[in-house]
């Protein structure tokens, strides 16, 4: 059994610190790093690839909406020409540092309400799977489980990620829910929730339900005040369970 663990970062940018990036990059294997539009900078960017590559952790890069006000969660009436040229932007601009580094990108994962829009919006669902597979198709696609993206994706032959957000709450349709201001959560709660998305495809609902859902990879929020404990707590339960714990490569070896 094995499972990849994902995490939002690189989200400071200039006087303004985001979470403790370094302090989680022990516990993760997948970095999904902020490419300078919804948040982070390019000094931001490339101490965190840095740190990324330090530890072993293979790095991604977090698309957003060009919103550092809204912190990318808040919908915007793009064209489709717009997000293709706003995708490449930011992946180039993350490709630049990961060439001086040595190191290559790993996975394409969309942050805030643009993480939406393209994976459930008729209007961008292809023009976002074009330019990705134009760009680079060996990138895996991390999206939510089950949207209607992925599943586009795999009929194209794409690699995909299909991803659980575990310290987030979700409704009986399978959605999860957008917070604005990320809190704090009981990391045995998060851990334990990681361990039963592994294990049983599993996960609860705010009402108390369990739904099914297939992933195989969980998200931790970086931005959350405790991130780095609940990371800790999640690689624990799954080392301790017997779970290992690996990077898409190594999911898909």
């Amino acid at each position: 059994m094995k499972m990849d663990i994902n995490v939002d970062m690189g989200e400071s940018f200039g006087r303004y610190t985001l979470g403790d990036d370094e302090s989680l990059m022990p516990y993760v294997t997948s970095a999904n790093i902020a490419t300078g539009f919804h948040a982070g900078d390019p000094l931001v960017l490339e101490r965190t690839i840095k740190w990324a590559k330090e530890y072993g952790v293979a790095v991604g890069a977090h698309i957003g909406l060009p919103d550092r006000q809204g912190f990318g969660r808040r919908q915007m009436d793009l064209s489709p020409e717009e997000l293709r040229s706003d995708i490449l932007y930011q992946l180039g601009a993350m490709e630049a540092f990961l060439k001086i580094h040595g190191l290559k990108m790993q996975h394409v994962k969309p942050h805030g309400i643009l993480y939406r829009m393209v994976g459930e919006q008729e209007k961008y669902i292809d023009t976002f799977l074009d330019t990705i597979e134009e760009y680079n198709p060996e990138l895996y696609i991390m999206l939510h489980t089950g949207c209607e993206a992925l599943k586009r994706a795999k009929e194209r032959g794409l690699k995909t990620a299909p991803e659980v957000l575990v310290d987030l709450g979700y409704d009986q349709e399978g959605n999860w829910m957008l917070e604005r201001v990320k809190k704090a959560r009981s990391p045995q709660e998060v851990a334990a929730r990681a361990l039963r998305v592994a294990q049983e495809g599993k996960i609860d609902t705010i009402d108390g339900q369990l739904i099914d859902v297939e992933g195989c990879t969980v998200c931790i929020h970086g931005d959350a005040p405790n991130a780095s404990q609940v990371a800790k707590a999640v690689r624990e339960a799954m080392e301790t369970a017997g779970i290992e714990v690996v990077n898409l490569d190594g999911y898909f070896k």
